[in-house]
């Protein structure tokens, strides 16, 4: 009868352990934040200009930007973020430019009134 009773015991904590459900899901991290300090690479038709490319701002309330290669300097413009992706305007250059996150640096391209060219870049380290 006590060993019944030990088994129905035990059987009822495991079962009233289990019966609270799913874990609770982590919470989802926030959104990727590009802010910071690139030191940037312009590569086309064999060239390759180097530069700085500082980007400010967050998702709420939007980003700004600026890059000064060998060439001079431009503010960016319609900066939009997509999840790893962003895309943004550089108006004294007439140019398109996507880039892709991964980790600190980025890669992608950009198009416009000179042709295209591939684009480059790595974050500072501490910025």
């Amino acid at each position: 009868m006590f060993k019944r009773l030990t088994t129905a015991a035990a059987l009822g904590l495991f079962l009233s352990a289990c019966a609270g459900g799913a874990p609770a899901e982590p919470p989802a991290p926030p959104p990727f934040n590009p802010s910071g300090t690139y030191d940037i690479t312009v590569a086309a038709e064999g060239m390759e200009i180097g530069g700085v490319m500082v980007i400010e701002g967050d998702a709420e309330v939007g980003f700004t930007g600026s890059v000064d290669t060998e060439m001079g300097g431009a503010a960016l413009s319609d900066i939009m973020l997509d999840g790893q992706t962003m895309t943004f305007y550089i108006p004294e250059a007439d140019a398109d430019v996507t880039i892709v996150f991964d980790g600190d640096s980025f890669s992608g391209g950009m198009t416009g009134a000179m042709g295209g060219a591939d684009f480059f870049g790595t974050k500072r380290k501490g910025d």
